[in-house]
């Protein structure tokens, strides 16, 4: 998308030249995921959205085929009819979705409102990329840089895109997971027994990002808050230093009190959106810090949670490629739960029952290596494997260990590290690699299993 961009404007020659030598170089790998594929003319014809069974579908349809057609894509379509962003989608989203539907009735020779225009316009012209977030910020510059009125919006929107160009030449979706990614990190180490002090200066850093509605953005450069980061980063904070940072906790619980739906689960985002599992169980985990000051919201996100169990023991997958990350967070959420607070005998069976799919779940899926893939049936991989490990360390289910331990020892590195394919979907479901996640999940899953 950026460089359809570049080539289409003036003044970027030593931008737009290292953007096109990342993408010679990324046609050459062998790892290429569908989407890759089509962006760089490699399409076979395959539906990119195929099995995607999602609330957020429709919206990700009218995305997929914009982002096709901006890229030049010639097999785009046009998407089915989306109807307009509603106030329970989050900031960038209902941006994104304004660029969308502008594109596509351009495309279509269709009027195009001025008001959505000038929206884009205004989001362009801040000093920052809007809320840190590339993917959205690329489709408000294809929106407006046909329309000439705009041209000034779009040279700055051009300007403060090329700033953020990686050395390899290349653009990720955001400009960082800086937030989420230390919030991950430093909960594996502190949950790996990682002492106090080598993790004062994250505890510190990460408070400082707090929200004033009481959560945690993804990034410091975003404004919009989610269920997501205030999860591992409340996790980190109370299990490091819960007197020290009692004020952030209670602003966080706050936060989480006032997400839950009225259907007892958790969106990502806003209240009135989906709830869903992997939100849910992250919930259930932090409210449990304090569980006699939230009993009536833990027993409704218990019984919400419990019942949108899949008949196999999985949830939907959320933010993940992997059914393991799911479970994990579910396990975690429904376990604290019914270990800290007596649950009513109706949730207390619904609870017991859903931890027991789940693992037997895990163990039925175990594959002869030792670890886990993504799915039932895929190789496995070090980071699926610390999503099972974790969820079964939870649950007492030890006897896995042994051979999960030598699958683990066998994929290392030298340095201490491994590899793994992307496991995270940003956004669902296009997969974006993090690698320093590996690590942590594969930690995060030792120490869980090793309590």
């Amino acid at each position: 998308m950026t460089c359809r961009l570049l080539e289409n404007g003036t003044g970027y020659p030593a931008a737009l030249a290292a953007v096109r030598s990342y993408l010679r170089a990324a046609g050459a790998r062998d790892d290429l995921t569908a989407v890759d594929r089509a962006l760089l003319g490699l399409r076979g014809g395959q539906d990119l959205l195929a099995g995607f069974d999602h609330h957020t579908a429709g919206h990700k349809r009218l995305l997929m085929s914009a982002i096709l057609h901006a890229a030049g894509v010639r097999e785009a379509t046009a998407p089915p009819p989306v109807g307009a962003a509603n106030g329970n989608l989050h900031t960038w989203k209902r941006a994104e979705l304004t660029a969308c539907q502008v594109i596509w009735a351009r495309a279509a020779s269709a009027a195009v409102d001025s008001d959505q225009l000038n929206l884009l316009a205004d989001l362009l012209r801040r000093p920052r990329i809007f809320e840190g977030n590339h993917l959205p910020h690329l489709l408000f510059l294809h929106a407006l840089q046909p329309y000439p009125a705009h041209e000034a919006a779009v040279r700055h929107g051009l300007d403060l895109l090329v700033a953020t160009q990686r050395t390899d030449g290349g653009f990720s979706v955001a400009e960082s997971f800086d937030t989420w990614v230390t919030s991950i990190v430093a909960t594996a180490l502190t949950e790996a027994g990682t002492g106090r002090e080598a993790l004062t200066r994250t505890a510190v850093w990460l408070a400082a990002c707090q929200a004033a509605d009481g959560g945690w953005s993804y990034t410091p450069q975003a404004t919009q808050t989610d269920m997501d980061t205030t999860y591992t980063t409340m996790v980190f904070l109370n299990d490091h230093d819960p007197a020290g940072y009692a004020p952030h906790l209670a602003a966080g619980h706050a936060y989480v009190r006032g997400l839950q739906n009225t259907d007892g689960g958790w969106p990502t985002y806003r209240r009135g959106a989906p709830s869903e599992p992997a939100m849910t169980g992250g919930a259930l985990a932090v409210l449990a810090q304090h569980p006699g000051e939230h009993a009536e919201q833990i027993v409704a996100g218990a019984r919400w949670l419990a019942g949108i169990q899949k008949p196999d023991g999985t949830f939907e997958r959320g933010w993940s490629l992997a059914e393991g990350n799911a479970i994990f967070r579910a396990v975690h959420g429904l376990c604290t739960a019914r270990d800290r607070l007596p649950l009513p005998p109706s949730v207390a069976d619904a609870v017991d029952r859903a931890l027991d799919r789940a693992a037997d779940h895990l163990e039925r899926t175990h594959n002869r290596d030792g670890g886990w893939g993504q799915r039932a049936g895929r190789a496995s991989d070090p980071v699926s494997t610390g999503y099972a490990l974790a969820a079964l360390g939870l649950l007492r289910r030890t006897h896995p260990l042994p051979s999960a331990l030598a699958y683990l020892a066998a994929r290392q590195r030298p340095d201490g590290g491994f590899d793994a394919p992307a496991d995270t979907a940003a956004p669902r479901p296009i997969p974006v690699d993090v690698p320093v996640l590996i690590p942590a999940y594969v930690l995060r899953g030792l120490a869980h299993f090793g309590r």
